[in-house]
């Protein structure tokens, strides 16, 4: 009885330092729209990776939570603080990369945080904000700052494979995660202890999966056109040699299907369907008619993606575009 009345005042200690920091999004962004939660903190003390919610949006040893952007096209999406301190230290002028193989992850060795902010906060708290933009921090070491102060521009720079955020929060100098305080950090299967906002807490609801972009090409697509935004912005034209349509997919589960389909005038439909043998962190899938003699015709031209899941449809999304 005593041992369970000790383990059961340490869980409840845990619960309340957990209530001396409350952290708001550290990213000035809405989630679900224009940015996503790519990755959670690995909870499984072994090789493999689970995230707070038994799921597998986690790497091996990943001790923070990174909120991606699109691609690496889009700027100005400001990295906020995500709770009132004093900045303890900073890095602003590693170029912005994306790691793409051993020798990429080489070059920036010891420097994996790439461009970044360290925040002291009150009762031994601290948060770190990495793989900021280049040259784009606009504070310094003794800055007192609130919760929603710029720190500078999401980026990608360190060891970083796609534009994101990756937030660590310690306690005493240990990474926690914010969505779990418990006094046992392997286990998982909800949020408990969380030190988010409610706020925050409703932007962060827990998604296994998510559509980040549907969109139309002249081409078959490949990935680092999407990771570039080289089609976010594309329009059809009559003379294209073909008309493709395209999802990007994050964060979908072994065993999901995912399925594209174009539909246009003129009987224009194809589609286009994969069911996945592992885990995908990110996927992508299109599918694609050549040109007809006569050229795509005018009208409207709908994509339309759906990810299946245990026989009903987890994730969909449908976008329209026109050939005038």
């Amino acid at each position: 009885m005593l041992t369970r009345a000790v383990l059961a005042l340490t869980a409840m200690s845990a619960a309340v330092q957990a209530q001396s920091l409350e952290l708001g999004l550290p990213i000035a962004c809405q989630i679900g729209s224009n940015c996503w939660v790519q990755q959670y903190v690995d909870h499984d003390p072994g090789k493999d990776a689970k995230d707070y919610m038994c799921g597998a949006e986690a790497y091996d040893g990943h001790d923070g939570t990174d909120i991606r952007i699109r691609d690496t096209s889009e700027r100005g999406i400001s990295v906020i603080a995500a709770a009132p301190g004093i900045v303890k230290a900073i890095r602003g002028d590693m170029p912005d990369r994306l790691i793409r193989s051993p020798s990429d992850g080489e070059q920036i060795k010891n420097r994996e945080c790439g461009n970044g902010v360290v925040i002291d906060h009150a009762d031994g708290w601290q948060t770190q904000y990495c793989h900021m933009r280049a040259k784009s921090l606009t504070v310094a070491a003794g800055d007192k700052v609130e919760r929603g102060t710029v720190l500078g521009e999401v980026g990608y720079s360190g060891m970083a494979a796609f534009p994101h955020v990756h937030l660590t929060v310690r306690k005493d100098g240990k990474p926690v995660d914010p969505f779990r305080i418990a006094a046992d950090q392997t286990s998982c299967g909800e949020m408990a202890g969380s030190l988010w906002s409610a706020e925050a807490q409703q932007s962060l609801a827990y998604r296994r999966g998510d559509l980040i972009a549907l969109g139309v090409a002249p081409s078959p697509i490949d990935m680092p056109a999407l990771e570039e935004g080289k089609l976010a912005s594309q329009a059809p034209m009559r003379d294209w040699p073909a008309l493709v349509g395209y999802v990007w997919s994050i964060n979908l589960q072994k065993g999901d299907e995912i399925k594209v389909s174009l539909q246009g005038p003129s009987g224009v439909s194809t589609e286009n369907a994969d069911r996945l043998d592992r885990n995908r962190a990110q996927y992508m899938l299109f599918a694609g008619s050549k040109r007809p003699t006569e050229g795509w015709a005018p009208g409207e031209y709908i994509v339309r993606a759906t990810v299946t899941r245990d026989g009903s449809i987890a994730v969909e999304q449908q976008i329209s575009t026109r050939i005038d």
